[in-house]
């Protein structure tokens, strides 16, 4: 009796964990391949610049909650890198944002880079899992997030733009993973401005 309490026991708990693997929170994670190496989008992305300093940021408890009511995320120092290019008389030419957005098949790397007044400069998808990819690269094909360039600091990047030729449900919803990957840039760089002005 009491191994058959034990076995129906252990059956519930196995498909109680097998229930829990099947959720998107919870979905299997392939390895990244890395598309976009981080210096060569600062160096490209800020051709003017001709130095290069990494920001480091301590999100304060008004910054943090700034972002979370933008983006519904909550900045860590581990997730999010910034470097800001100056030119030779030490002028901002402009950021660099690098940071890690959740996905159904693990973590994409988005990366934005801005001009001294917050106007996304260019986007781009750094690093994605290995089976993401074939999805992720129909949507970077033929530029297809230049419609993220130009967007202003307080415009909310549509992933209805991004590579709009590109249909299939995945594509479609990986658009919407960058889209958000650039607003959260979006918020990070409206912090890395305000600090910029301060230590001036």
């Amino acid at each position: 009796m009491r191994t058959h309490r034990l076995q129906a026991a252990i059956a519930a708990l196995t498909a109680a964990i097998a229930a829990l693997g099947a959720g998107p929170a919870a979905a299997h994670v392939t390895p990244n391949v890395q598309l976009v190496k981080r210096g060569e989008f600062v160096k490209q992305s800020l051709a003017a610049a001709t130095q290069f300093f990494e920001q480091s940021l301590a999100f304060s408890p008004a910054d943090v909650a700034a972002i979370k009511g933008r983006t519904k995320w909550t900045p860590s120092a581990e997730d999010v890198k910034v470097y800001l290019g100056r030119d030779a008389e030490k002028r901002l030419i402009g950021t660099a944002i690098f940071l890690w957005v959740p996905s159904e098949h693990g973590p994409v790397g988005v990366a934005v880079a801005f001009d001294p007044a917050g106007r996304v400069l260019q986007a781009a998808v750094t690093d994605v899992g290995s089976e993401p990819l074939a999805w992720v690269r129909p949507l970077l094909a033929g530029d297809g997030l230049a419609a993220l360039a130009g967007l202003q600091l307080d415009a909310t990047p549509d992933p209805a733009k991004v590579a709009p030729a590109v249909t299939g449900s995945m594509s479609r919803y990986y658009a919407e993973v960058i889209a958000e990957g650039v607003a959260r840039g979006q918020a990070v760089e409206q912090v890395s401005l305000a600090a910029a002005a301060k230590a001036k």
